[in-house]
């Protein structure tokens, strides 16, 4: 896969995750079967916000050649995804959320994750 549909890829990911969680943070703590509360909406706006500012970066670089900066924003991107991956397991085996909740979201960290990965193993990749 081109290193441009990737960030695509990314971008979109984090637009879908960040949109749902800023403009509906109640229906989005439903879907991860947490009870909505006014504090937990104001974790899923902020949490919401977070994520649409990484959308617009992933989107921003997408057809950058390969750099120290692109390098910077792919370990951004295998960071956020992998410790998002372990936290939401670690939730799991905590049992503060079913594994259900978080199964949509543990694909999406992998992906991003994966291809963060992959591009920075092969810098030279297209």
């Amino acid at each position: 896969m081109k290193r441009a549909y990737y960030f695509w890829i990314a971008a979109i990911l984090a637009l879908a995750f960040g949109l749902l969680m800023f403009l509906a943070p109640a229906f989005a703590a439903t879907q991860f079967q947490l009870t909505g509360s006014p504090a937990t909406a104001t974790i899923f706006r902020v949490l919401g916000s977070v994520m649409l500012g990484v959308a617009v970066l992933n989107f921003l670089v997408r057809n950058q050649p390969m750099s120290e900066t692109l390098r910077a924003v792919l370990w951004g991107n295998a960071t956020i995804h992998g410790i998002g991956f372990l936290g939401d397991l670690w939730s799991v085996a905590l049992g503060d959320i079913p594994f259900a909740g978080v199964a949509v979201g543990l694909v999406a960290h992998l992906v991003v994750l994966i291809g963060a990965i992959y591009y920075l193993a092969r810098p030279n990749a297209p």
